[in-house]
């Protein structure tokens, strides 16, 4: 596959001398390492506090969260953070700058989770520590000054799968309600670049983010081939068919990304069960783009329509 003549000419500039490795047992400690030192650049985001907690899970261990709150003493709402990886790797602390900036803009609370990861903790160990969370913001709503009315959840890429896996989970147990959803480029399927992908594009996966490494992460959230057996319902988002009754949804992914057919699926679903769905497509985009090609043109205008999202739903009420 060569698809460089489809990338957009400044995202293919990013990619001069840079491979795109498979990511495998051997190689994860590694790559976590060099993938940590990567930071979600933002704007600054002047006046936000930042507190570190730890909200303990029934096994007795503790999940890690960051708190960003804005200096507004009534805060529009919360907004709980998945950080990206594939599942496998990423911390919060890479997105200080962006939850700063967040928190300002959006005058909200932004959670940002240090989930567990796998394969060490497979699912549906960051499905739980989601739901704790969102918990825990919902029953803090009067501590931390803001609605419980108005609490999104957004995510990218392993993240976004979290993200949209908590939405439909909160939705069929009772939890707390979600008021919005936020997917940059989400894995929602575990058949994606396996023999069992309902619909393969061919021109998709060959930057970042490939079917070889897909195959591996979700083989360590599963604990078995991806695409095999029937993932439990709340694994992968992208194969459960009854999303009615869920919240606002948004979604920011280009037309290169592995993940593209998955979500025009998923979107598609969201349409057809009557759920508010708004679509952001990119043209000559591949998997991450917005994390590394900061400087593009199409990255800023990715951002501006994200940003843009997310304040229309946090400003609305104030």
């Amino acid at each position: 596959m060569d698809t460089i003549h489809l990338v957009d000419p400044e995202l293919a500039r990013a990619l001069a001398g840079i491979s795109t490795p498979t990511l495998t047992a051997e190689l994860l400690p590694a790559n976590r390492l060099a993938i940590a030192k990567f930071q979600a650049t933002a704007p600054p985001g002047p006046g936000v506090s930042v507190e570190e907690r730890f909200l303990s899970r029934p096994d007795g261990s503790d999940l890690r969260v960051l708190v960003y709150a804005p200096a507004a003493p009534t805060r529009t709402g919360g907004l709980l953070w998945f950080h990206g990886g594939g599942m496998v790797r990423g911390t919060a602390d890479q997105y200080e700058a962006q939850s700063r900036f967040f928190a300002h803009r959006l005058g909200c609370v932004v959670v940002v989770l240090d989930y567990r990861l796998a394969p060490e903790d497979p699912y549906p160990a960051g499905l739980e520590d989601g739901y704790q969370a969102l918990q825990w913001l919902h029953e803090a709503a009067d501590e931390l000054q803001l609605p419980r009315t108005r609490i999104a959840v957004a995510g990218e890429s392993g993240g976004g799968c979290l993200a949209a896996a908590l939405a439909l989970y909160a939705r069929d147990h009772g939890g707390p309600a979600i008021s919005a959803q936020f997917l940059q480029n989400p894995m929602l399927d575990d058949r994606t670049g396996t023999p069992a992908d309902p619909d393969p594009l061919p021109m998709v996966g060959e930057f970042l983010w490939t079917a070889a490494s897909n195959r591996f992460a979700w083989g360590a959230v599963l604990g078995h081939a991806p695409g095999t057996l029937p993932p439990p319902v709340y694994a992968a988002p992208g194969r459960v068919e009854g999303l009615a009754g869920l919240p606002p949804s948004y979604f920011f992914i280009g037309d290169l990304d592995l993940f593209v057919g998955e979500n025009l699926r998923f979107v598609q679903n969201l349409l057809r069960n009557g759920v508010p769905t708004e679509l952001h497509l990119y043209a000559g985009a591949y998997h991450g783009f917005m994390r590394f090609s900061t400087g593009a043109s199409i990255t800023q205008r990715a951002e501006q329509d994200f940003w843009g999202a997310l304040e229309r739903h946090f400003r609305a009420a104030s």
